[in-house]
C-alpha cells in the first residue's frame, strides 16, 4: 500500500520487491540467528529493531503485491511457501542499509523531502498544483501521518544513496550480449508430422483407478473456497446526489471555469511552399489571373493532404508570419508570398471556424454535475473521518453506511473467481482489486480502505467457506474423462517416442509418416521464444532441444496426439550490437549483475552488523519451526 506514495519511483521499496520475485521462496536457513534479541523486537540488526508490526505491515503488502499479478494466496499458503521468511529477509537487509547509513553518518534534510513530494504528480491537482487534500487522503489511506511520512522517505532516500551506488552501471561485455542475441534470435526450420491417438487404443478405467485418481486430486473435485464480505464504498459519484447547489453558486462556478467552455477561433488553409520567392510570385500572378490553387500544387507534385491543415488555432501555426496571415485573411482569400521563418509559401483560407463561447445556460446541466463532483471530492475527506471514527467504535458496517448515507453491499458468497456458489458472476465496485483484497484478508481483520479513484472502498471479510470436496459420485463422468485423457496422454508420448528411436535409427521421416496415414510438412524461420499457429511452447522447447537435423517430439494440446519433428537449417543471424535489441540485452544483464553485486553486499553487511531473531515471537507469528 506504501508503493502508492511513492508513484511507482524508483526506492528501496522497488528493490524489495526485486528480491521478492527474484529469490527463490526456499526456506533460508536462520536457526544460527536465533540468540541474543531484545525483548519487544522481532529480530535485531546491530542497532536496528524490527517490530512484530513492521513484519506484519510487509507481510501483507507482500500479499498484495503478489495478488495484483495474478497469484492470489491465503496468508498460510503464503507461509508454506516461505514468503513470510522471504519478507522476514528482506526487512533484515532493509534494516541493514539503515545500520550502515548511521555508521556512515548520512543523512537527508525535510526540505528536500517536501520539495519533492510537492513535485510528485500523485499529490497534484489536474493543474499540475500540489494538493493538500490528495496528501492527506493518501497518507490516511495508508495509516500515516505527515511525520511518519517524512521519517518513511527519509529511510527510503537513505537506504537507495548505499544501494544505487553498489548496484550501478556495470557495462556488460560485448562476447555476453553476442551469445545473449544470438541464442534469443536462432532460427530454426522443421520437418514434422503428427500422430493421433484413438481412446480405443486405451483401457477403460476400473473402479480401483477411478477411486484412486479421485483421492489423489482432490483439489480436482472441489469445491472453491467461498467468503462473505460487506462493503462501504464512497467515492465522489456516491456523494453528489445529497449535494444541492444555489444559483449564485452554479453561477460562480461558471465564472471560474468559464474559459473551459471557450472554443477559440480555428481555421483550415492550404498552404503551398517554393524554393524562392520568385517562384511563389509567378504562382501568385497565376492564382490571380483564375488558375486554381489545388491545380498549382499538383503540377507541383503535391497532394491535397500533403498541403492541408484542418481546424487549426493560431497557436497551432509554428511559424507567426503563417499564423498572422491565416488570421487575417478572409474566407476564400490566398496571401501574397510569405517569407517565414522556415519556408517561402503561399497559403488560401479555405474555412473559418468563428470563437465561440458558451453561454451559463448552454453549460448549466454539465456545470451543475461537474461542481457536485468538485464539492463531493472535498466532503469525501471529511466522509473517511466519520467512516472511520465509526469502525474505530466497533460499529457495523450496515450501520456506518446507513448513518452517512453511502453504498452499502453484502458480497457473497462469492470464489476467488468473482462468482457466486451458482456459478455466476457477481457485481462489485472495482471488482479485480476488491475481490484481490478480499481473498488476502481474513476474519477479523481490520483492513485499511482501498483507494478508488477520489475515494475509498472499505471491506470486511464475515465468513470463510472452505473448500469442500465433492462426492466422487457427483464427478464420476469428470473422473473416468480425466482418466482417459491422462491415458491418451501417456499413449500419445509412447506412440512418439518409438517413432523418434526409429528414426534416429534411420527410418526417414517419410516412411514413418506413411505408416501413420499422414504426410510430412514443413515449417520455417522457427524462433526459440516464438510460437505460431503451428507450434506452441512445447513443441517449440522440444524443436531447440536437439542439434541441427536431430529428432524430438512434442504432445499436442488435446492429449490426443503427438507432433514427431525433424530440426533442420539452424540460421545464426549476424550479430548488430547498436540495434535496439542488443541495447536492450545489455542493459537487462547489466541490472542484473548491478543485483547480484546488491545481494553480496548486503550479505556482507550482514554479517558485519550482527543479527539476532527471537525465536518466541517468530514461532507466534509464523506457526512455523526454525529450520
Amino acid at each position: 500500500m506504501l508503493d502508492s506514495l511513492r508513484n511507482a519511483a524508483k526506492s528501496w521499496v522497488a528493490k524489495a520487491l526485486i528480491f521478492m520475485l527474484a529469490a527463490s521462496f526456499g526456506v533460508w536457513g536462520i536457526a544460527d540467528v536465533f540468540r541474543g534479541y531484545r525483548a519487544g523486537a522481532l529480530a535485531t540488526v546491530g542497532d536496528e529493531e524490527i517490530t512484530v508490526e513492521q513484519y506484519n505491515q510487509a507481510f501483507n503488502n507482500a500479499l498484495q503485491r503478489l495478488s495484483q499479478s495474478g497469484q492470489t494466496l491465503s496468508p498460510e499458503d503464503a507461509r508454506k511457501l516461505g514468503i513470510d521468511r522471504q519478507v522476514l529477509h528482506n526487512l533484515i537487509q532493509s534494516a541493514v542499509l539503515i545500520n550502515q547509513t548511521k555508521t556512515l553518518q548520512l543523512t537527508v534534510g525535510n526540505d528536500l523531502i517536501v520539495k519533492e513530494t510537492q513535485e510528485n504528480p500523485a499529490f497534484q491537482d489536474a493543474s499540475g498544483k500540489f494538493d493538500p487534500a490528495a496528501f492527506r487522503r493518501l497518507l490516511q489511506a495508508n495509516g500515516m501521518n505527515e511525520a511518519m511520512y517524512l521519517a518513511y522517505e527519509r529511510e527510503n532516500r537513505l537506504r537507495g544513496a548505499i544501494a544505487d551506488t553498489v548496484d550501478g552501471n556495470f557495462p556488460a561485455s560485448k562476447t555476453l550480449i553476442e551469445a545473449f542475441y544470438r541464442h534469443r534470435n536462432e532460427q530454426r526450420d522443421a520437418r514434422y508430422f503428427t500422430v493421433k491417438t484413438a481412446e480405443s487404443e486405451v483401457t477403460p478405467p476400473t473402479e480401483a483407478e477411478i477411486k484412486a485418481h479421485y483421492e489423489v486430486n482432490p483439489a480436482a473435485y472441489s469445491a472453491p473456497e467461498y467468503r462473505v464480505a460487506v462493503i462501504i464504498k464512497a467515492e465522489p459519484e456516491d456523494v453528489t446526489a445529497r449535494i444541492t447547489l444555489g444559483d449564485d453558486e452554479l453561477r460562480a462556478g461558471y465564472e471560474k471555469h468559464k474559459g473551459d467552455y471557450f472554443t477559440p477561433e480555428k481555421r483550415t488553409i492550404l498552404q503551398m511552399t517554393f524554393p524562392s520567392l520568385d517562384e511563389a510570385t509567378k504562382a501568385k500572378g497565376r492564382i490571380a489571373a483564375g488558375e486554381d490553387f489545388l491545380a498549382i500544387a499538383t503540377e507541383r507534385g503535391l497532394k491535397e493532404a500533403d498541403i492541408t491543415f484542418a481546424d487549426k488555432t493560431k497557436a497551432d501555426f509554428f511559424d507567426p508570419v503563417v499564423a498572422e496571415s491565416a488570421f487575417t485573411l478572409a474566407e476564400g482569400t490566398v496571401s501574397e508570398p510569405l517569407k517565414g521563418s522556415l519556408a517561402t509559401s503561399l497559403i488560401k483560407v479555405v474555412k473559418v471556424s468563428p470563437e465561440h463561447q458558451k453561454s451559463f445556460d448552454e453549460v448549466k446541466e454539465e456545470l451543475t454535475q461537474r461542481l457536485r463532483i468538485e464539492r463531493a471530492r472535498e466532503e469525501i475527506d471529511s466522509i473517511y473521518g466519520a467512516v472511520e471514527d465509526g469502525r474505530g467504535a466497533q460499529n457495523k458496517f450496515e450501520d456506518i453506511a446507513a448513518k452517512e448515507n453511502l453504498p452499502f453491499q453484502l458480497v457473497g458468497p462469492i470464489d476467488a473467481a468473482g462468482r457466486g456458489n451458482e456459478g455466476k458472476d457477481l457485481e462489485l465496485p472495482r471488482k479485480a482489486e476488491l475481490l484481490k483484497a478480499i481473498f488476502d484478508s481474513d476474519v477479523g481483520v481490520d483492513n485499511n480502505p482501498l483507494p478508488a479513484g477520489d475515494g475509498y472502498i472499505w471491506y470486511e471479510v464475515r465468513e470463510v467457506i472452505p473448500a469442500t470436496a465433492k462426492p466422487l459420485e457427483a464427478v464420476r463422468e469428470q473422473v473416468i474423462a480425466d482418466i482417459v485423457a491422462e491415458k491418451l496422454r501417456t499413449r500419445a508420448a509412447e506412440k512418439a517416442k518409438a517413432l523418434v528411436e526409429r528414426a534416429k535409427s534411420g527410418v526417414t521421416l517419410e516412411s514413418l509418416a506413411q505408416e501413420a496415414g499422414v504426410t510430412v510438412q514443413t515449417a520455417q524461420g522457427l524462433k526459440r521464444n516464438e510460437t505460431t499457429p503451428d507450434f506452441d511452447a512445447e513443441a517449440i522447447a522440444a524443436l531447440f532441444s536437439v542439434p541441427e537435423n536431430g529428432f524430438a517430439f512434442a504432445l499436442e494440446g488435446d492429449g490426443k496426439g503427438a507432433r514427431v519433428m525433424q530440426s533442420q537449417a539452424v540460421l545464426l543471424p549476424p550479430f548488430d550490437g547498436s540495434s535496439e535489441e542488443a541495447k536492450t540485452i545489455a542493459s537487462t544483464i547489466q541490472e542484473g549483475s548491478g543485483n547480484d553485486l546488491l545481494s553480496s553486499y548486503l550479505g556482507a553487511l550482514q554479517g558485519q552488523a550482527g543479527i539476532a531473531i527471537n525465536e518466541t515471537l517468530w514461532r507466534q507469528i509464523s506457526g512455523t519451526q526454525t529450520q
